[in-house]
Parts: C-alpha cells; structure tokens; sequence
C-alpha cells in the first residue's frame, strides 16, 4: 500500500513516474492547489496498478486533533508521576502500618503475660493461705475475723484487644485501670479483661495483707510451742497417690456406705513408712482387719496410726523423732485390697483428716 499526503503545493510532477494511474484518471486532481486551501488529502494506493483512495481533512480539524493529542500526553504524564508519587506515599503507609500492626500485638502479648502472672501470683498466695489455714490447725489456733475471708477470684478470656497503653512507655496503664467503674459496655472483651487484671491486683493486695498478719501470729505461736511443733505430724508417711479419702465412703469390702477413718496412700510393697513426728510407740503389733500396724503418741492428744504394713521395723515404748523410719508398706489384714497405707490421724481420742496434717 502506498500513501500520498496532498497539501496545499503544487502537485508533484513524479506521480506518474511512481503510479500509471495517475495521468489515466481525470478523477484525480493534477492541476496546482489553491494555496488557501484549508484541507489536507491523503491518498491511499493498493498496489501499483490499483484505484487509489482519497480522505479528504480540515486543517483546523487535524490540528484539534493533534492539539487534543498532546495534551492527552501530557495528562498522561501527569498522571503518571502522580501514580509514582501516591505509589511511594502508599508504600511507606503500609510500612507504617505494618509496624504498627507489630507494636498492637506486642502490646497484647504484653497484657496477656501481665494477667497470667497476677494468675500466678493468686494461685500462689492461695497456695499461702492453705499452708497457713493447716499450721493454724495444728497449733489450735482460732482464726481471727478477716483472717480466712477470701474474694473469689475471677477468671477471663485471653482475647486480644485494644488495650490501654502509656503512649510514653508502651506499657499498661494502672491509672486507667484504677478508673474502671464497670463502662458503658461490661461485656466488652478488652474491659472485661482490663477489669480481671484490676481485681486480681487488688485481691492480691487485700490477701497478701491478711496472710501476713497470720504468719506473724503463727510465728509467735511456733516461738512459744517448739516442742508442740516437733510433736505434731506434718510430713507425709509415704508418698504416694491417696486412694480413698477420709470420711463417708462406699466400702470396697461390703459395698454398703462406710466411715473411713484415715487416708489409704498407695505406694508399691516394701516401701519406706517414716514418722510424720516426733513421739513414742505405743503400738506395734498385728490386728486381723489392719494387718500389721503402729500406733505413735506424739503428746498433745495427737496420736498417728500406720496400717496394713508388710514389715514393723520399731518396737513397743521407742522414741521416734520426725523422718525415722518405721515399717514398710505392705498389704496385710482382712480390709486390704492390694499394697497402701492406712494412715490416721486422732486429737483428743477423735479421728480428724489426716491431709490436714501434711503440709508438703
């Protein structure tokens, strides 16, 4: 294809040179153009010998149209760079948010560890006060009004949310915390959890305060009664997991409901049975239904019995300090079902739990 653009010059003398057709078809113009032509002709040829084709255009239509083109570029320019710009700007905000999506979860990570550890720490002042509830026991003391109160602790979920951070440290801010007075929405998960760690922290407070105040009288007490403390069982005979507890049972040997008067501790035959106390035997001997058994007066009106024991290694009237060993374990006598020891613990002639007398 060949395209011929005629303006307003003379016509070129070598059209016919380059195509036949040109001097054969009056229908193509040959004479010069008026210069004050205001079109421009584009010819379009098919081959050498084929009918050319004609498109006739305004010049004030193709500089529009040009006019239009290049502004068209240039707004393309624009926009480019502009895209370029926005594409940077757009970049660092993602990074920003990206860095601020880390600091959110730290944070929460943050809240999350500082409520597991006053759980913890909760945990382990009820761990105080069952120790110091046992000691009161064991000393007859009566628990003072206060001392044995406690504010049931509350648990919450570990969800994560938008918690209350110093802008400063990052860290969990207390005074917000002091401030919380139920909200406008109690079940908001991040006020729910906000609340638990606030209330934690005031039981801990309230509690650690009480079981202060009950150590020290126990310290004075222990200061006046050492040799009530040596005299009173406070270990366990033999470790071991207890398969029936002190009180009410159904009784494995009649089926029907029983008292049990001691804990049975299950530990393999031959095992060691240690004084819990300092005291004397007052028993060793064999009964039908408890086997092989001693019996120890630790003073005080505490006595200790020992039950279904496979071997007696002390002897009537011996003087046994705390962690002497007395016997094995074993599983003698009728009310026996396999390898424990019956341990019993009596005040005044009367059968008492004997958990509440091991403190480790």
């Amino acid at each position: 294809m060949m395209v011929f653009l005629k303006v307003g010059f003379p016509a070129p003398t070598f059209t016919s040179a380059l195509h036949p057709s040109l001097q054969a078809d009056p229908k193509i113009r040959t004479d010069p153009v008026n210069p004050s032509d205001d079109r421009w002709t584009i010819m379009l040829f098919r081959g050498i010998t084929g009918e050319p084709s004609r498109i006739s255009l305004r010049k004030r239509t193709v500089k529009r149209v040009l006019l239009a083109a290049a502004l068209l570029s240039v707004v393309q320019v624009g926009v480019l760079a502009h895209y370029v710009v926005q594409s940077g700007q757009v970049t660092e905000q993602v990074a920003e948010l990206e860095g601020l999506k880390e600091e959110l979860s730290q944070s929460k990570g943050q809240v999350v560890e500082f409520s597991e550890a006053v759980d913890k720490m909760r945990q382990r002042v009820l761990t105080i006060q069952s120790i110091n509830e046992k000691l009161q026991v064991m000393f007859g003391l009566e628990p003072e009004q206060g001392d044995t109160a406690v504010v049931n602790g509350q648990g919450g979920e570990e969800v994560p949310y938008e918690a209350p951070l110093d802008g400063r440290t990052g860290i969990l801010n207390f005074d917000y915390l002091a401030e919380i007075d139920g909200g406008e929405n109690p079940n908001d998960p991040g006020l729910m959890m906000a609340t638990d760690i606030k209330n934690g922290l005031f039981w801990l407070d309230e509690q650690t305060v009480r079981q202060l105040r009950v150590l020290a009288r126990l310290e004075k007490t222990a200061g006046e009664r050492v040799g009530l403390w040596a005299a009173t069982p406070s270990i366990w005979p033999v470790k071991g997991p207890v398969s029936s507890k002190f009180g009410p049972r159904i009784s494995p040997f009649t089926g029907k409901r029983a008292f049990h008067a001691g804990v049975d501790i299950v530990a393999p035959k031959g095992e060691e049975v240690r004084a819990p106390a300092k005291g004397k035997v007052v028993v060793a001997s064999y009964d039908s239904r408890m086997g092989n058994f001693i019996r120890i007066n630790h003073r005080h009106g505490i006595e200790t019995t020992y039950g279904h024991l496979s071997k007696i290694l002390v002897r009537y009237g011996q003087e046994v300090q705390r962690g002497d060993l007395l016997g094995r374990v074993g599983s003698t006598g009728r009310f026996s079902t396999g390898p424990h020891l019956h341990y019993q613990v009596a005040v005044n002639d009367k059968v008492v739990d004997p958990l509440q007398y091991i403190l480790d």
